[in-house]
């Protein structure tokens, strides 16, 4: 029988977030390696290389989203929106940036990176929404 002024026990706040970001990374990185591979073989190491370089961009810039997400998460709950909303516009900036900026290789096939970096997005999307859809938060009453 619980006492009725007792403290509550303290408990180890463990959000679904970083499982979310792993599996997430998975799904964009095994879609990444298909598609390089499907470069590889039918338009040789430029379209392998571009395949890889737009798949790993986007890996990269999503994960940084879940990344801040789950780290507000654990440490500032309460700013978990803010943090995601913050991670969405700092992707985009960065993005935009690298492609404002950086100049690609004569070599980069535009049509192999932005066809898996697109494929990579609605994979990412997909594995992402499913790793939500099985999360359990956790409901801490107010004191």
């Amino acid at each position: 029988m619980s006492q009725p002024f007792a403290a509550p026990e303290p408990v180890e706040r463990f959000t679904g977030w970083r499982r979310v970001l792993i599996v997430a990374c998975a799904a964009g990185l095994l879609a990444t390696a298909l598609a390089t591979g499907l470069g590889w073989v039918l338009g040789g190491p430029a379209a392998a290389g571009s395949a890889a370089g737009g798949g790993i961009a986007v890996v990269l810039l999503s994960a940084l989203t879940l990344l801040i997400v789950d780290l507000a998460e654990r440490h500032a709950p309460g700013l978990t929106i803010v943090a995601f909303m913050l991670g969405f516009v700092v992707k985009i900036v960065l993005l935009g940036i690298v492609l404002s900026t950086v100049q690609a290789p004569d070599w980069v096939s535009a049509a192999w990176a932005g066809l898996t970096a697109l494929a990579v997005v609605v994979v990412w999307q997909t594995a992402e929404l499913l790793a939500f859809s099985r999360m359990r938060f956790t409901v801490t009453p107010h004191s």
